[in-house]
């Protein structure tokens, strides 16, 4: 059996992050592994946000925008004044970046499932195919399972190459609400990397209880011809899909073992947005060792501005299309950037909230 001081589960953003933080801060006095069931690093994730506090992972960019859109009902808003990019990370050049980094002091080993976890004697043993590891603490970044009918946001992407121009490279289109809404919000989300390669997605907001892909592959395929008739030779490059929960899940207080990422409720509730996030914690977490602890980067105000947004949104899918599309006001486009980057002012917060309906909002209070 092999004994290691920190075990982290999952070679994900979550799991590399930190592992790439402890390495940076020469936090290295223990003995760490990175475990997980995949075979191979591959480009499977796309992680979007606005660009408010430096990273590490510049270099990692698929791309970055200084224009964005929104559209409902065949109007088009455009933000070209704001202060922040718009950027993309290229999940395998992420990957790549962090897997040489950290090379030669924290482990990673692949395709290596856990099978069970069982603590004794104030550590624990990970039982897995290739061997048994214990180790005095956990960090566990696998993707939470999805819990049958709870909120999420959920999503299937086709990344593909036309044979025409027909993106406009320059502009990411960030909700377009023009489609049908059925049971929930649904919008398209298109990401230009050139004029003949985007990312497009279909997002839908909504109770769910298993991912239908063949219900996405249709809604996209339909999107696709209609909102852009010229791509309808397109090659597909690759495909993601997912669902990131707009509810805080109840996670591991075992001692010393420690839900990270999405499964640690490290995104915002009402957008969607983990990758700032993750990054804030992993500094954290490095910062403090050898002291293991974990402290959410999302702040109370926003978590209470979110749970009553997403009260709003459950009891109002109608009604929501609407609020999202008046949230975004070219009179303060900085503001609503910081806003939903959870780094807004007082200010700041004021300019948006005050653009939703009160009496809506104030309802749900109650």
């Amino acid at each position: 059996m092999m004994h290691y001081d920190i075990v982290i589960i999952g070679a994900g953003c979550s799991g590399l992050s930190l592992a790439y933080e402890i390495v940076k801060q020469q936090k290295l006095d223990q003995k760490i592994i990175i475990i997980d069931s995949k075979k191979e690093f591959v480009k499977d994730r796309t992680w979007s946000f606005w660009k408010i506090l430096e990273h590490n992972f510049e270099d990692c960019l698929e791309k970055q925008w200084s224009k964005f859109s929104v559209q409902l009902n065949q109007k088009t808003k455009t933000f070209d004044q704001f202060q922040y990019p718009y950027q993309t990370i290229n999940s395998l050049k992420f990957y790549e970046k962090v897997k040489d980094f950290i090379q030669d002091k924290i482990e990673i080993k692949l395709d290596c499932k856990v099978e069970s976890i069982n603590q004794d004697n104030g550590n624990f043993e990970i039982k897995t195919h290739l061997g048994n590891i214990s180790s005095k603490y956990i960090l566990d970044t696998r993707s939470p399972k999805l819990e049958t009918g709870q909120l999420y946001q959920h999503f299937y992407g086709m990344e593909i190459e036309t044979e025409d121009q027909v993106f406009d490279e320059d502009t990411v289109n960030l909700m377009d609400f023009d489609c049908d809404q059925k049971d929930g919000v649904h919008f398209f989300y298109t990401l230009p990397f050139s004029k003949n390669k985007a990312l497009i997605e279909t997002t839908w907001l909504s109770n769910i209880g298993h991912l239908d892909k063949n219900a996405y592959i249709e809604e996209l395929k339909n999107y696709i011809l209609d909102r852009f008739p010229r791509a309808k030779n397109y090659k597909i490059i690759r495909e993601e899909i997912g669902a990131i929960p707009m509810f805080r899940r109840q996670v591991s207080n075992q001692k010393n073992y420690y839900d990270l990422g999405l499964r640690g409720n490290v995104n915002r509730m009402s957008t969607g947005y983990a990758f700032p996030y993750i990054q804030e914690q992993s500094q954290r977490i490095a910062k403090n060792l050898p002291h293991l602890s974990v402290i959410s980067p999302i702040s109370s105000k926003y978590e209470f501005l979110d749970r009553l947004f997403v009260k709003v949104l459950q009891n109002n899918f109608g009604k929501m299309p609407s609020i999202f599309f008046d949230i975004f006001q070219p009179s303060y486009q900085n503001e609503v950037i910081r806003f939903l980057s959870s780094k807004g002012t007082l200010s700041d917060d004021l300019k948006v909230i005050l653009k939703m309906p009160k009496l809506l909002f104030l309802k749900n209070l109650i």
